[in-house]
């Protein structure tokens, strides 16, 4: 199925449509979904509060436009730099005085070139209606390229897991994950059910020979996500701890641990 234009699109949003766009709306979903997009735009641009005063955009906007419809030379020149026409002067008539009959006179049949001027008026009439349908298509696909970017770069894999086991007089069960974004940072997700805890709760990452030992901050609720120093190597710190620290203001691990597991690296 050949679907409609970009710019049929944009004109479909508008509410320029004829017999042909709308049959063809009513069989394709594809093209359907794209007018659905550009109206949410266009209303949301003719709202009540949207502001009035936009900021005219260059004149290479313009050129881009005209190229990719492939507009003809007479619409070359950028929309914003024409004049404004002038309200006609109508003299008043007197007071109670008859309006003048109007004088017969035959029309002359239309020439070649007035039909051609008309059909340019036409055209630039619905230049700003264009000019405003592109430009939102440029948002949404902006949008949509942002929308994908973050996405992508929000991806992570899990690198490390491991369950952790409650440590003597605890029951709490939990578990440690290392992942690792699409920018190369590592975080790790901890999870915990319940907290017996006599004070807070501290996590940790400890060396085999549980002497060297990273704090990676406090624990509140049943799960916690910390960002895991970048020259820190987890090979050499890959047991994680779960600890119940008393507030006394002493930064280092009280020695009781509540979770501990080593991480399956």
């Amino acid at each position: 199925m050949q679907h409609l234009p970009p710019e049929a699109l944009a004109l479909c949003a508008l509410g320029e449509i004829d017999p042909g766009e709308t049959a063809h709306l009513e069989s394709c979903a594809e093209c359907r979904a794209e007018v659905t997009a550009l109206q949410r735009v266009v209303t949301a641009g003719r709202a009540p509060d949207a502001a009035e005063e936009l900021p005219r955009p260059p004149s290479s906007v313009w050129d881009g436009i005209h190229t990719r419809l492939g507009l003809s030379d007479s619409v070359r020149s950028d929309p914003f730099d024409a004049p404004e026409r002038p309200a006609a002067a109508v003299a008043a008539a007197p007071a109670g005085a008859p309006a003048p009959a109007p004088t017969p006179q035959e029309s002359p049949a239309p020439s070649t070139a007035s039909l051609e001027a008309a059909r340019e008026r036409r055209q630039r009439r619905r230049l700003p209606q264009i000019l405003g349908a592109a430009a939102a298509a440029v948002v949404l696909a902006a949008a949509g390229t942002w929308g994908i970017t973050r996405v992508l770069s929000d991806r992570s894999e899990v690198i490390a897991a491991v369950d952790l086991s409650p440590l003597a007089s605890y029951s709490e069960t939990g578990r440690a994950e290392v992942d690792e974004r699409a920018d190369g940072e590592r975080e790790l997700v901890v999870t915990a059910t319940g907290s017996g805890a006599q004070g807070y709760r501290e996590v940790w990452l400890i060396a085999p020979d549980v002497e060297r030992m990273v704090s990676l901050g406090t624990m509140e609720g049943t799960e916690a996500r910390f960002t895991i120093p970048a020259n820190l190597n987890l090979d050499e710190y890959p047991i994680v701890d779960i600890s119940d620290e008393p507030f006394d203001g002493n930064p280092l691990h009280s020695g009781d641990s509540i979770l501990r597991g080593v991480l399956e690296l």
